[in-house]
């Protein structure tokens, strides 16, 4: 076990206190005391200690905390190292879980569970960030975790693997925890949350300290994205992962530099734990992205913050037929005429889906444009508009109807609307246009059997490429149903991403598989059009 110290010899002796009454042999363990270069009587205090276990203290000229424990990772016994911060109070049980996770899976990230303690002064914000912090490890054991979860005070990883990868980054001002636990899952160690793993974080921080650590990370974390392009979808991937009020309050507050910590107070105002909860978060996530902006150039921070616009189209006419799904070669027109003049760059469905999966930035003022269903009249209305605006589309074709026409729905302009041949969409793709697939008769998936989904979907796989003798690497999920099943199902048919119609812009973070789009409606004035590719459609 590594507990690294400055100057805080009395959290330090309580952390040791803490691991002298564990539940696991203390013969088991020995603890490692890395000092930072203490000038408060830190040495002369542990030297007194009796504990039962091993311990050992190594003092160092000021370095870095990160230097310490590196050193002291160097010279340590065991196979398996535990780090500890010296704020932390170890459960009985910390030290037997940890090594009970590592003898079931030898190559194991371990993420203990660290319980946040409340502020013991009067303090909204402080008691706050302990409530969301605890609730935010409550939330952990429910599911599968990354990386991005492992927080320094308490994690442990195979000795071996800690120095193969070379330890702690010392030329970060933060994160490097979050940076070690990237190059440990790169390099083979399993991230796995253990929930009676438990500590106790109490370090007493006030909303001052605290929001002060919000900007060192926003700032930090634009170091990790240089040194580590791979992070950036996780540590930026969320700018738009809430309300679309949110994200256009924090853009005029951004824009106004307005600071963060005028605003915290105001929270003390709010009627109710749920409103300062929302302001809660609102400030500190501004916080975050205030001092990300301020490293960032305008370029890459219109990459991160934006989010891509992937628009879903259906069906076209010469003039509007009164119907949702049909959009009107005037109303085309002028979108498209728009998005040329705003500065957007179309690209492939597919090659959107390719950076999804490599986590690699999209070009700024990116936007894909899809179409669904393979009507005739993409090629005879739609065409020669994008053709004229210079913009690319991937069609989706359901692939058991083509030259046939809409007999999935029973109503509306789409029934009975003549589908494209092979022939017509050979013709289109000699205009750039890309084909992704739509499952062989259009039939909604979630709930059916396994092999009506294999069938239906790897079906249209095989059709589409025999018959065209093109590749088809991307699917839409008709009338935009898909659960587990049906993404599992997409995947094992060999596709490389697949998109629904969840209303928003595409985020770096997103999954390719479940890639949202926002759909145009024949009754979309150009302003709405214009808020939807801006902010994500309501």
């Amino acid at each position: 076990m590594v507990v690294a110290t400055h100057d805080r010899r009395e959290l330090l002796l309580r952390c040791l206190k803490s691991l002298g009454i564990q539940t696991a042999d203390a013969g088991s363990f020995e603890v490692i005391v890395a000092d930072d270069g203490s000038g408060d009587g830190t040495g002369e205090a542990v030297a007194r200690l009796r504990p039962p276990f091993r311990l050992r203290y190594l003092a160092f000229e000021k370095r870095s905390q990160e230097a310490a424990q590196n050193a002291a990772i160097e010279v340590a016994a065991g196979s398996i190292t535990l780090f500890l911060d010296d704020d932390v109070i170890a459960s009985p049980q910390l030290v037997a879980e940890h090594l009970a996770a590592h003898r079931e899976v030898p190559r194991l990230l371990g993420i203990g569970h660290l319980e946040q303690a409340a502020p013991r002064f009067s303090d909204w914000y402080a008691g706050m960030f302990a409530r969301t912090w605890n609730r935010r490890y409550d939330e952990l054991a429910g599911g599968p975790i990354d990386w991005t979860a492992c927080f320094g005070a308490n994690f442990s990883a195979p000795r071996a693997e800690v120095l193969e990868v070379g330890g702690f980054a010392t030329d970060l001002p933060v994160g490097e925890d979050v940076e070690l636990a990237f190059r440990l899952a790169q390099a083979g160690c399993a991230p796995r949350f253990l929930p009676t793993a438990r500590a106790v974080h109490d370090d007493q921080k006030g909303w001052r300290r605290l929001l002060a650590d919000s900007r060192r990370q926003g700032a930090g974390q634009v170091d990790l994205s240089d040194r580590h392009p791979e992070m950036t979808a996780k540590l930026f991937g969320w700018f738009g992962a809430t309300s679309r009020r949110e994200v256009a309050l924090r853009r005029l507050l951004l824009g106004l530099r307005v600071s963060p910590t005028a605003l915290a107070p105001l929270g003390r105002l709010m009627p109710g734990a749920s409103r300062r909860e929302v302001w809660f978060h609102f400030v500190t996530r501004l916080a975050f992205w205030r001092a990300a902006r301020q490293r960032l150039d305008s370029n890459r921070w219109e990459q991160i913050t934006r989010g891509v616009p992937v628009l879903m189209y259906h069906a076209f006419a010469e003039k509007d037929e009164g119907d949702r799904y049909v959009v009107g070669r005037r109303a085309l027109a002028r979108q498209l005429r728009l998005l040329s003049l705003l500065g957007y760059r179309g690209i492939h469905f597919d090659d959107l889906v390719r950076a999804l999966r490599e986590s690699r930035l999209p070009p700024r003022r990116a936007i894909a444009i899809t179409i669904d269903d393979g009507y005739v009249d993409n090629l005879e209305v739609a065409l020669p508009l994008l053709r004229r605006h210079g913009f690319p589309a991937t069609v989706f074709l359901v692939s058991r109807r083509l030259g046939g026409v809409n007999d999935w729905t029973e109503d509306g302009a789409l029934s009975g609307r003549p589908l494209l041949s092979v022939g017509q969409v050979k013709s289109m793709l000699a205009e750039g246009v890309r084909l992704g697939a739509h499952t062989q008769t259009h039939l909604f998936l979630p709930g059916q059997t396994a092999d009506a989904m294999a069938g239906e979907v790897g079906g249209s796989h095989q059709d589409l490429e025999a018959s065209l003798g093109e590749p088809i690497s991307t699917f839409a999920y008709p009338f935009g149903g898909f659960d587990d099943q049906t993404v599992a199902a997409v995947q094992k048919s060999g596709f490389s991403g697949a998109c629904t119609v969840e209303p928003r812009l595409v985020a770096i973070s997103d999954d390719p598989f479940r890639v949202p789009r926002i759909e145009v409606r024949s009754t979309d004035s150009l302003l709405r059009f214009l808020v939807n590719i801006w902010l994500g459609a309501s």
